[in-house]
């Protein structure tokens, strides 16, 4: 990838990108997130973007840009704009690029090679030297890192020497921008709170794999209104039910996950199963408040569960299918049932 094309600086950047193309910029309400979802109108190819600013810069010249596109391709990218220099003319011209690593959260620090980097130009080809282009795998970790709540802390260490610059960009916002722009899928439309999914877009990385599952099972169930803690659920009170999920780690985090269930039931002598229609997920997105923490090894989801209490009907389990998405891109499945017991 040589020669990205991407300009303008700070805040300026978002009125001239507006009045280029007669399309909207958003802010994320109370966040330092911004995008802007769009298609081509011939190719329909979603060249949407989403821009998320530096916590310390106050004048508003560091940012980092997701796009969707490179030119008219469909390809995911990044690019760090700074208030500082990031490689001199002469760097550029001799392909010395800057050391960068990239940390999500807690995670282990990401460590892009040379050819993962490039220079950024101008409207004008002129080289600028405070901007890299990021063409990497780990473009698509830091989406979903983004995406599942975690900081994104970037330090370039510039060929030419002097200070390493470190930049903190928020999570804030990160997930529902992305759903906004359709996760760069084709066709961008924007999310709206009765949405049933997340729209999250991971492209798997090359020979990336979801962490070992060893074990899952619920633990408890804890009784909204009277705060009783149950093995299973009560039909007609409404629980908040934690899924464990035992795991050999391997570096990949959780990003999304969705919730669909089945019920299974005795009515007049016979037994059936129900398939419901509707889903909770993770990040939660306007429904149900589904949670995710994590416990050593442990995946924790709480979800939100209520079966209704029926004279003709009694629900004997709710049996739960976790599909969970990874920051490489990986997916990965559970089914687990959980008894019900009739109402006193």
């Amino acid at each position: 990838m040589t020669n990205m094309r991407f300009w303008g600086r700070g805040a300026a950047l978002l009125a001239a990108l507006a009045l280029g193309t007669g399309q909207a910029i958003d802010r994320v309400p109370g966040t330092q997130t911004y995008y802007s979802s769009r298609t081509d109108p011939i190719t329909d190819v979603n060249t949407s973007f989403v821009i998320v600013y530096e916590v310390n810069d106050q004048t508003e010249q560091t940012f980092i840009t997701f796009r969707c596109t490179n030119r008219e391709t469909p390809e995911l990218w990044a690019s760090l704009n700074s208030k500082n220099v990031l490689l001199s003319e002469q760097d550029a011209e001799l392909d010395l690029m800057p050391a960068v690593t990239m940390r999500l959260g807690s995670d282990a620090p990401i460590v892009l090679a040379s050819r993962d980097l490039n220079t950024v130009v101008d409207q004008n080809d002129n080289v600028r030297t405070t901007a890299l282009a990021i063409n990497s795998g780990a473009v698509r970790q830091v989406v979903g890192g983004l995406v599942g709540g975690k900081r994104l802390v970037v330090r370039v260490n510039r060929s030419s020497g002097g200070q390493a610059l470190t930049y903190t960009f928020p999570a804030g916002g990160f997930a529902t921008a992305w759903r906004q722009i359709n996760g760069c899928a084709a066709g961008p439309s924007r999310a709206s709170a009765s949405q049933s999914t997340p729209n999250v877009l991971l492209t798997p990385i090359s020979g990336a794999a979801a962490p070992k599952f060893t074990r899952w099972y619920f633990t408890t169930c804890r009784d909204v209104g009277s705060g009783v803690v149950r093995t299973g659920l009560v039909a007609g009170r409404a629980h908040l039910c934690d899924l464990v999920i035992e795991t050999v780690p391997n570096g990949a985090q959780p990003v999304s996950a969705v919730f669909r269930y089945e019920l299974e039931y005795r009515e007049a002598g016979r037994t059936g199963k129900l398939i419901l229609d509707n889903a909770d997920v993770w990040p939660s997105n306007g429904g149900p408040v589904t949670t995710y923490r994590s416990s050593g090894n442990n995946l924790v989801f709480t979800l939100p569960l209520n079966v209704r209490a029926r004279a003709d009907r009694v629900y004997t389990s709710i049996n739960v299918t976790a599909s969970l998405t990874f920051s490489n891109g990986s997916t990965k499945k559970v089914y687990e049932p959980l008894p019900v017991k009739p109402a006193n």
